[in-house]
């Protein structure tokens, strides 16, 4: 059985991703965050006429994973850099 912190939790996802369903940005409306869902709103808007129902459902999973993770979709597909190795000092 779930307790009320996971509950809550479970619901606020399930409204984001209804709210995307509804207008992209809809997830970060519903975690409070006007600026990003006011700018995935309008890119939605500007992706559905020019890329039609691609483009917008492409802006609604970067909002999506904005509000979720805190990173915009192509960070995830993005490879870390390398840690610089220091070199090792010469033992005879």
């Amino acid at each position: 059985m779930m307790d009320e912190g996971t509950c809550a939790q479970s619901m606020k996802l399930g409204a984001g991703f209804a709210g995307e369903v509804l207008v992209p940005g809809g997830s970060n409306l519903v975690k409070g965050d006007f600026k990003q869902a006011g700018i995935h709103a309008v890119l939605g808007i500007a992706a559905r006429m020019a890329f039609g129902l691609p483009g917008i459902l492409l802006v609604s999973a970067n909002s999506f994973s904005k509000a979720v993770t805190g990173h915009h979709l192509y960070e995830a597909f993005q490879t870390a850099p390398e840690a610089p190795q220091t070199p090792q000092p010469y033992k005879p």
